[in-house]
């Protein structure tokens, strides 16, 4: 049993009750009844709904394979899933619904939609721009004394600067290679890669895999093509080399989720993102999720956020077939006291997902998300603080009258 805190258990079946009795509430709130999110509440069901009734015939398959349900009986099941809970209906697979041991259980936890819903009615404060704005950031880490990647130059649209840009990246570019990610979120090609060899050819590579060879200013011309917002340049962090074994080819980080209850920030939960072959970034749709035990501080079974993977069902990964299970992850009291430090950054936040890499010497913070996405590995006990975390939504709500 988890000891972390005080109050952690089972979650209580009554609580949970409560707790979507909240998310509903928060869905009625005014931040989400705009004419917009009508519609696009409505869409979703109707976007959905084909989606009900061809899923993949491997996932079928599995399905059948596990639980000894047929076609019929699960497609009854995804639809129930996205009328009654609104949930996407792949969810069926990734959260393993289907599995006998498991079916009771799930009604317990609430769903994806519910908690985004609570995430986002919980920590839509003003500060969250100082979260979505990574210059801000960044000068914030500065400023609180908290280790973080430095920015060392930034391209905006609209007043580019070819030869300047040149003269800041090329020491970097040439010896430990650059990073670059818009300044806000992750839109058009997002993010990538840049070096330079001695001969002065410079490599670009985006996370979705285009790359090219070339002098500078045709790399420049294909930035400035592909930005639809301004960016900014870090030097290309080493993982720790105990973690790059999993992937030597690939970038691995924490992340690491905290939570707000009685003005004292606590940890929920961690994992893993392990990068899958040479992807650039380790966001979940090119990564493992391995959950970190909080006690024992090392690593559970990893799962892929695909329909076609069952949650903790990858139990070894990279080259040399390395085993999750029982690693323990370099630095990890300090990660955690980095998390629970950038968190205290933001008082008026109730939940923060933070995304750190571990380094040689220790962790840094890349980046901290106020929507930080599915909660099903806080749902396995002795991986976080989910009772306490339930609790403080529950304090939040009467205090907030819902």
């Amino acid at each position: 049993m988890n000891q972390l805190w005080p109050g952690y258990g089972k979650a209580d079946p009554v609580s949970m009750k409560a707790i979507r009795r909240i998310a509903v509430k928060a869905e009625r709130t005014g931040k989400f009844n705009s004419p917009f999110r009508k519609i696009l509440s409505a869409s979703f069901f109707l976007r959905r709904l084909p989606t009900v009734f061809f899923p993949s015939k491997s996932d079928i398959t599995d399905a059948r394979k596990l639980s000894g349900k047929g076609y019929f009986r699960q497609i009854l099941e995804r639809l129930i899933l996205l009328t009654m809970l609104r949930m996407e209906p792949r969810d069926y697979y990734i959260c393993a619904l289907f599995m006998p041991e498991r079916y009771a259980r799930a009604g317990e936890f609430i769903d994806y939609r519910q908690q985004s819903f609570l995430s986002f009615f919980l920590n839509q404060k003003k500060s969250t721009i100082v979260t979505e704005d990574k210059v801000r950031f960044a000068e914030l880490c500065t400023e609180k004394g908290l280790k973080t990647a430095p920015i060392i130059a930034r391209l905006d649209p609209r007043t580019p600067s070819e030869n300047e840009l040149e003269k800041d990246l090329h020491p970097i570019a040439l010896s430990d290679g650059v990073f670059f990610k818009p300044r806000f979120g992750l839109q058009g090609y997002g993010a990538g890669r840049l070096a330079c060899d001695q001969n002065g050819t410079w490599s670009l590579t985006y996370a979705n895999g285009d790359s090219g060879e070339n002098k500078w200013p045709e790399i420049f011309r294909v930035l400035m093509e592909n930005l639809n917002q301004e960016l900014i340049f870090q030097p290309l962090l080493r993982s720790h080399q105990e973690i790059a074994k999993f992937n030597p080819d690939s970038i691995q980080s924490v992340r690491f989720i905290t939570f707000r209850a009685h003005d004292q920030v606590r940890p929920l939960l961690a994992r893993m993102r392990i990068g899958i072959n040479d992807s650039l970034v380790d966001a979940s749709y090119s990564s493992i999720g391995v959950p970190i035990d909080l006690l024992t501080k090392k690593l559970q079974c990893g799962g892929q956020k695909i329909t076609s993977v069952i949650p903790d069902s990858i139990e070894t990964f990279g080259p040399d077939n390395r085993r999750f299970k029982g690693f323990e992850v370099p630095f990890f009291d300090e990660t955690q006291a980095l998390a629970i430090a950038v968190h205290n950054a933001f008082p008026d936040i109730f939940s923060l997902g933070h995304d750190i890499f571990i380094l040689d010497d220790g962790p840094v913070i890349l980046e901290t998300n106020h929507i930080w996405g599915n909660p099903q590995y806080a749902h396995k006990e002795g991986l976080g603080s989910f009772h306490a975390y339930i609790n403080a939504i529950i304090e939040i709500a009467k205090r907030e009258g819902m």
